[in-house]
C-alpha cells in the first residue's frame, strides 16, 4: 500500500513539506480504503430465543389421559401433545404469537376446554391440568 503512496508521490525529495502532507494524507486514505474493502464482516450475533421461540409445558393433574390440540394463528402450524394422568409434556421451541388451544380427553372428541394462549420470546410457560 505504502509502495502506491510513493509511486504516487514521485520523487519525494525535491518537493515542498506542502506536498508531503499530501502524500501522506493521500496513504491514509489509501489505507483507510483498503481496510474498508477487505475488512472482516461480524458475524451475526444469535439473538437467542429472544423473539423466536419458547417452552409450553403441561402439567395433567387429573386421574385420565387427556389431549391437546395447538394450533399457530399466524403459520397455521399445528401440533397434538397426549399426556398421560399425573404426567408432564412439553411442546420445545414453539413460535411466539397467539395459539388457539383445545383440550380433550383422550379418545373423545368432546371439548373440555377451549382459548387462547399468547407466547412470548424467552417465556417458559406452564399449563396445568386439575
Amino acid at each position: 500500500m505504502l509502495c502506491i503512496a510513493f509511486c504516487i508521490s514521485g520523487n519525494s525529495a525535491g518537493q515542498a513539506t506542502g506536498t508531503a502532507d499530501h502524500v501522506i494524507e493521500g496513504s491514509k486514505v489509501i489505507v483507510e480504503l483498503v481496510r474498508a474493502l477487505s475488512g472482516k464482516k461480524d458475524p451475526e450475533k444469535d439473538p437467542g430465543c429472544k423473539g423466536n421461540y419458547a417452552d409450553l409445558c403441561i402439567e395433567n393433574e387429573s386421574p385420565n389421559s387427556i389431549t391437546v390440540y395447538f394450533e399457530h394463528r399466524a403459520s397455521a402450524e399445528k401440533r397434538e401433545v397426549v399426556v398421560l394422568p399425573k404426567g408432564r409434556e412439553c411442546c420445545l421451541q414453539a413460535k411466539v404469537g397467539v395459539w388457539t388451544y383445545d383440550l380433550k380427553l383422550s379418545g373423545t372428541i368432546v371439548s373440555i376446554r377451549k382459548g387462547d394462549l399468547l407466547i412470548e420470546g424467552c417465556n417458559n410457560m406452564v399449563m396445568q391440568i386439575r
